[in-house]
């Protein structure tokens, strides 16, 4: 089962190509358009659980298909994505309801957590790919990336981002049948929690819904193995 859906939305077909390989490879289901109006038809078919959108396109542009996509669904997370030259325009699109964005050449690690993270924030939406909030996967996902951004600095540029990446970690190896490599995951998060805790970078509360949530996770490798 992958993991979500991906819209991915370029006129160019060399850019469509790169990310659509590259998130494919990191175990989502990835739809291709290249232009607004092929990437509304997605999103009115619900199709969707992420939208990665070019922001300057012939025809209609990214800032359009951003607010005509808003007004199909509040809840779709939609990150930017632009050139260097117009990074100031792409953060005005937060403004607009975008949750994120991306300039090229793309940071492929950077990429991906904002990618992780809007769909974390998605909560209990029931992603298209048929998944529920009761997934416990995606549930660990959301759990990870709220108390990660709960830290404060040093600890949420550490501890925090090697929490989340353990989490991204852990469901794609579940994801992908590998059962020892994803329990492996779930056992480094376990001692990120521990080494947070100790330092006091993380609040019982939000301690406890990663262990419950990790739990969960182990539960479901235990009845897949």
């Amino acid at each position: 089962m992958a993991l979500a859906r991906i819209l991915v939305v370029d006129d160019e077909a060399p850019v469509r190509e790169v990310l659509t390989e590259y998130f494919a490879t990191e175990g989502y289901a990835v739809e291709a358009a290249g232009s607004g109006a092929e990437a509304l038809t997605a999103v009115r078919g619900g199709r969707v659980d992420l939208v990665l959108l070019d922001v300057r396109m012939p025809g209609l542009d990214g800032i359009q298909v951003l607010r005509r996509i808003r007004e199909l669904d509040e809840r779709v997370p939609v990150i930017m994505v632009t050139a260097n030259e117009d990074v100031g325009l792409a953060r005005e699109t937060l403004k607009l309801g975008a949750f994120d964005y991306v300039a090229k050449p793309f940071d492929f690690d950077y990429l991906d957590r904002a990618v992780a993270a809007g769909l974390a924030r998605v909560g209990d939406k029931t992603p298209a790919g048929g998944a529920t909030e009761d997934d416990p996967w995606k549930t660990l996902a959301r759990a990870a990336f709220g108390a990660a951004r709960s830290m404060q600095p040093p600890a949420r540029p550490s501890t925090g981002e090697r929490l989340e990446t353990a989490a991204l970690a852990a469901a794609r190896n579940a994801a992908a049948g590998r059962c020892a490599a994803a329990d492996e995951s779930l056992a480094e998060m376990q001692l990120l929690l521990d080494i947070a805790a100790e330092l006091g970078d993380l609040p019982a509360t939000d301690r406890a819904l990663v262990e419950s949530a990790l739990e969960a996770a182990r539960r479901s490798l235990a009845l897949a193995g």
